[in-house]
């Protein structure tokens, strides 16, 4: 018996169905249709006859398959001795023609997701062996499958192909997942659907009723792909964006979205700033550009632009405690993330797309899916990754008698493990999950709520999270869709003044912690008593409270045919309040008696887009998909802070009514507005050449009226050679596909109104006149300021082989930043010595590499692995005269990468004092360096050649650019058992280990010493690898190059197990699904790195780029957790 496979062509005159294609899982199902119920063909669907004809019906669906998108399945024999067609010159419906075809037999016809379209004999069986097979196919979450095409073959099929020879049987799932079939004993049973993995079981004759399972498919170029305003599908995509779905947001454990992405997408360097419970990641895409303020992407949840740091002017302190933004989201509530990294991509976001575009979409309800229930509960406990291995009570008194220091302090009798001790041991994160989903074929929704109870890793540190998200979409007729979706996030976020492991690391650790009395044991210092970190820091009272609202609504019309207009107004309320009490007890009370800090921000963000998206396929070959919208934008910010002191007591009356003196008050208040225009047009001809064109033209109260608009274009090119007719019947190449693209992006990097000029009251008594106070200009305006503007080339090739099994991409790209805003010198006539002006450039280029795929695929055993590798170099081309500060600039140099750091490059140590005098004797001043004194100190390099150091000798050493970094991302799967590992790597970044300085530079009988004071130079250790202690040649003032360290380091960012219950041992419980897992993040790290952890840096002001080229020891310590939980569906 043989089937015919019409359109599609095999070698050797073989025909077979290629039933599993390269792609994700669609977003939602597609419904089943057939002729009895529905139509099968979409109503636009039209045939056009170019003359009358009698045709036979396999030449009826050639005509049918030329000029729709649809394919046929059907034995070779069903039509045998079938009467032919007669059909007239002219257009009609294919549904028509399709019925008028058919009607001289009597069929069933069925219809796939992938626009299969499934006939058979409807004929009453007589008494044979056959047997009925029922089932139903599911989702591995337990979600029926609707359109998912189910056959019957003889033989068992080879790889993800089923050979036509052996088709028995075919079908289509119905709207709840089940389908019905006959077939012998022995036969097998085959399912699979668009995105996802074949599946297949052997028939028995004591079986009749199956339950099937369908995995998603890893490698797929069916897959959507989110882009601004819209989506399209991957195999369609012209630029560059990269992707991760639920699925590996989870691997994560983390409070924000941020954190997920470390490792997992090219181009995309991730860093885990801090551990502290809430805290963001720092990302930048392909490199950064800003010179002033930071280098993170926009990132838009449903709709709404999110600004990590926005910029105000004055001071950035105002705005450094709030809460992080990305807080307002769940990971838990998030569908997928896609990252815009090129200029075709990005350029729909104009002027806010110059560090890339962050789309966040969140999860709905699906379609014709009964209400379903989803619980889990997961309990993790953390731990710091490392800790500072310092000297205990023994090491620390031999070590200060070595010293000669014994008779400056007076040993204690305990022996202290501080680090121990300020820290909270196995911290418990506690996180519950609800939600509830579901739909008709009018209607989908989803609510869930969310609760997390974390402990910090440091003492007295505990965050409560509560969450709540809902989601609706409607049909309200066949032409309007409207749908919404809000969430609600309140966070309390409780800490001590104990941010950092060394506030206990470096504590006396022959000091008890508490005295015979009771008492916390203290050091005296001029007589001041200074507790220990237990009885100071620990008793520092800090609460931050944050409330974020994000909601969206949209209403959505199909005008006719093809034209949507749709129209959505999101917005973005935030507020917050932190509260920091020191009592009168603490170091920052003792002068003046207890302290209360006060700040709040309040913040709102309403965003209004309409688009009219116009997509049609003409003559069967070319399809446009076109977009116009208007938007507009608005954000406002407002920023005030308190200090008080006074007050009764240190415990209970500690708010601000008790406060008997207001020390000082501080105020800011920022708002945006932009008002868009924007367009986007995609051509596909044959699927073969692609074309997609985008501009978009922004208007911002930023700028003066002489630049207030700015326009940003971008086009792409894109060549599917494998769907040439040289390659199309290729066994071995499954996709071959060359693109470029060329845009231009911009970026606001500036405050509100800067082209103004701004009055207000100065510091103190500076704008009195004659006792009163008055206002003063606060600057040099600038009408001519303008867009920071990058353009940006990308050239890429993406690779597909053995039918999706492998994939391989490689992209090459140049960004150019141009105008970028710096502070440029002015006539001291002015009264100031700055203005803001377009001045400098910075350049990056780059290469990204994926490599992925099924390394092995089999029935009940599957690992799919993927690599990605980053090279980027970062240069600041031209400062010309510009610079980030009114006193220069700090990590800037002209020709080096930005965020550079500059010290004496250290040669060697000094062996003898002949060697010292030799250089001193060459030296003009006759000292070659003044803290050049002894044997034991640092011998700089005299870059300039002038024989002696001076500041003219520093140089850079070393920049935070990493020169290469990525991932290797592991999933497999035997039976009901998953597990994962993900590693993440860098390379190339340096930093300022700034402890190395500090530590050696000094002898202290006050603080603890790490074991690498026994690592430095003494006459009996001369190989040491730094320089004597006290010597003044350790950079405590100046950076060496002894203290600019490799940030390298490969991770284990996560591994996980799980287990997912048979559905047989479900049956009868009313569980359709239970998941165990035991997961772990950062599980262990290579690296030589001396400091805490080779991400930690110092805390960034307002976000700047350049101060995480600084590691003081000073960040929260990241945490290596282990999780164990379940998820159960009903």
């Amino acid at each position: 018996m043989e089937i015919n496979l019409s359109r599609i062509a095999f070698p050797n005159g073989k025909r077979m169905l290629d039933t599993i294609m390269k792609t994700f899982l669609f977003l939602c199902c597609s419904s089943v249709f057939s002729l009895t119920s529905g139509t099968i063909f979409s109503q636009n669907a039209t045939i056009k006859i170019t003359s009358d004809a009698t045709m036979t019906i396999d030449e009826v669906f050639e005509v049918i398959k030329q000029q729709t998108d649809y394919n046929f399945i059907y034995k070779s024999d069903l039509f045998r001795g079938y009467p032919k067609v007669s059909v007239k010159k002219g257009s009609i419906k294919a549904e028509k023609l399709l019925k008028h075809s058919l009607s001289s037999g009597n069929f069933i016809i069925n219809m796939s997701d992938d626009n299969t379209i499934v006939i058979s004999e409807n004929r009453v069986s007589g008494p044979q062996e056959d047997v009925v097979v029922t089932g139903q196919v599911k989702d591995v979450n337990g979600i029926p499958l609707p359109g998912m095409t189910v056959y019957i073959s003889s033989e068992k099929p080879v790889g993800e192909r089923l050979d036509s020879e052996y088709l028995v049987e075919a079908t289509a799932t119905d709207m709840d997942g089940n389908f019905s079939l006959k077939a012998k004993p022995g036969h097998y049973l085959v399912a699979t659907g668009i995105g996802f993995v074949m599946y297949s079981e052997q028939i028995t004759p004591n079986k009749d009723v199956y339950a099937i399972e369908l995995k998603e498919n890893v490698s797929t170029l069916e897959e959507v792909v989110v882009v601004g305003y819209g989506s399209t599908k991957r195999k369609d995509l012209t630029g560059s964006v990269a992707t991760m779905k639920a699925k590996e947001i989870v691997q994560i454990n983390s409070q924000t979205i941020d954190q997920a992405l470390i490792g997992k997408m090219s181009g995309v360097h991730v860093s885990a700033q801090s551990g502290a419970p809430g805290s963001g990641a720092i990302v930048h895409v392909r490199g950064l550009s800003q010179l002033i303020g930071d280098n993170q992407p926009l990132y838009v949840v449903d709709g709404v632009p999110i600004i990590i740091n926005p910029r105000v002017a004055g001071s950035t302190a105002l705005s450094d405690n709030r809460q992080n933004p990305l807080l307002s989201i769940n990971p838990a509530d998030i569908e997928r993330v896609d990252v815009l990294k090129d200029a075709s991509s990005a350029a729909i976001y104009g002027s806010r797309a110059a560090n890339g575009v962050v789309l966040i979409t969140t999860k709905r309800g699906n379609r014709n899916q009964a209400p379903r229930f989803n619980f889990s509960y997961s309990a993790t406990m953390q731990n710091p990754t490392r800790t500072y291995d310092v000297l205990n009570a023994q090491e620390f008194r031999d070590y200060l008698i070595e010293q000669g220091r014994e008779d400056e302090i007076d040993f204690g009798n305990g022996d202290t493990d501080w680090q121990d001790e300020v820290t909270n041991n196995n911290a418990l994160w506690r996180q519950y999950s609800a939600s509830i989903s579901g739909g008709s074929d009018k209607i989908n929704y989803l609510m869930s709520g969310h609760v997390s109870d974390q402990e910090g890793i440091m003492l007295g540190n505990k965050l409560n999270r509560y969450t709540f998200s809902s989601s609706l979409d409607a049909d309200l007729t066949d032409r309007l869709r409207v749908g919404g979706h809000i969430s609600y996030n309140y966070t309390d976020n409780k800490q001590s003044a104990l941010s950092n492991l060394g506030q206990g690391a470096f504590y006396r650790p022959d000091l008890p912690v508490f005295n015979p009395d009771g008492s916390y044991s203290f050091q005296d210092f001029s007589g001041i008593q200074y507790l220990n970190p237990l009885g100071d820091e620990a008793k520092v009272r800090s609460k931050a409270v944050a409330k974020n609202v994000l909601g969206t609504v949209y209403g959505e019309y199909q005008l006719f045919t093809g034209l949507r207009f749709r129209s959505q107004l999101s917005i973005n309320l935030n507020n917050d309040r932190s509260d920091v009490f020191h009592p009168s007890y603490t170091r920052r009370g003792l002068e003046n008696g207890a302290l209360l800090f006060v700040q709040h921000s309040e913040g709102l963000s309403t965003s209004w887009s309409n688009t009219l998206n116009f997509n049609t396929t003409i003559a069967g070959d070319h399809t446009i998909d076109a977009l116009a919208g208007v938007s507009w934008d608005h954000s406002r910010l407002n920023l005030d802070a308190q200090s008080y002191l006074g007050f009764p007591d240190d415990e209970i009356l500690t708010d601000i009514n008790s406060a008997q003196e207001v020390l000082d008050v501080s105020s800011q208040a920022t708002q945006t507005a932009l008002n868009s225009l924007f367009g986007r047009v995609n051509y596909n001809f044959k699927d073969r050449y692609l074309a997609t064109f985008t501009g978009r033209y922004d208007g911002s109260i930023k700028f003066g009226p002489n630049s207030r608009h700015g326009f940003f274009p971008s086009a792409a090119l894109a060549w599917n050679v494998h769907n040439e007719n040289f390659l199309k019947n290729s066994e071995l190449l499954s996709q071959l596909k060359l693109r470029a693209s060329l845009g231009r992006t911009g970026s606001d990097n500036l405050p509100s109104f800067s082209y103004l000029v701004n009055y207000l009251s100065l510091n103190g008594t500076d704008s009195y006149y004659d006792g009163v106070n008055g206002i003063a200009v606060d600057g040099v305006p600038n009408l001519d300021i303008k867009w920071e503007e990058t353009d940006q080339l990308d050239l890429g090739v993406e690779l597909g082989l053995f039918n999706g099994r492998m994939n391989a991409q490689v992209v090459y790209f140049e960004k150019k930043t141009s105008g970028i805003i710096l502070f440029v010198p002015v006539p001291s006539q002015t009264g100031y010595s700055s203005w803001n002006a377009n001045i400098a450039d910075v350049s990056n280029k780059g290469w990204e590499i994926e490599l992925g795929g099924d390394i092995i695929r089999a029935k009940d055993f599957r690992w799919n692995s993927s690599f990605n590798i980053s090279f980027i170099e970062n240069n600041v081309d031209a400062l010309n005269n510009g610079a980030t500060t009114n006193f220069g600039s700090t990590g800037i140099i002209e020709g080096e990468p930005i965020g550079v750091i500059t010290g004496y490059d250290v040669v060697s140590i000094a062996r003898t004092q002949e060697e010292i005098d030799a250089l001193n004797n060459q030296a003009p001043s006759g000292t070659y360096y003044s803290g050049l004194v002894q044997p034991g100190d640092y011998i700089f390099r005299d870059v300039n050649g002038d024989n002696e150091i001076t500041p003219e000798d520093i140089t850079p050493l070393g920049d935070i650019n990493p020169k290469y970094y990525g991932g290797w991302n592991n999933s497999l799967s035997y039976k009901n058992f998953d597990f994962s590992f993900n590693f993440n790597f860098v390379q190339g970044n340096k930093r300022n280990w700034y402890r190395g300085a500090t530590e050696f530079s000094s002898i202290s009988t006050t603080s603890n010493v790490t074991t690498q004071i026994y690592n430095t130079w003494t006459p009996d250790n001369t190989d040491a690898e730094y320089a004597r202690l006290e010597s003044a040649t350790h950079g405590n003032t100046t950076t060496t190059s002894k203290n600019v360290k490799a940030g390298d380091y490969i991770r284990l960012r996560s591994a996980s197990l799980s287990y997912n219950f048979p559905k047989e041992w479900l049956a009868n419980t009313g569980i359709d699904n239970l998941r165990l897992s035991l997961s772990g993040n950062n599980l262990f790290t290579i690296s030589d790195y001396p400091g805490i952890d080779p991400e930690s840096v110092e805390t960034q002001q307002g976000g700047s780029t350049v101060d995480l080229a600084r590691d003081t020891g000073a960040s929260y310590p990241q945490a290596r957790t282990i999780t164990i939980g379940f998820n159960l569906s009903l």
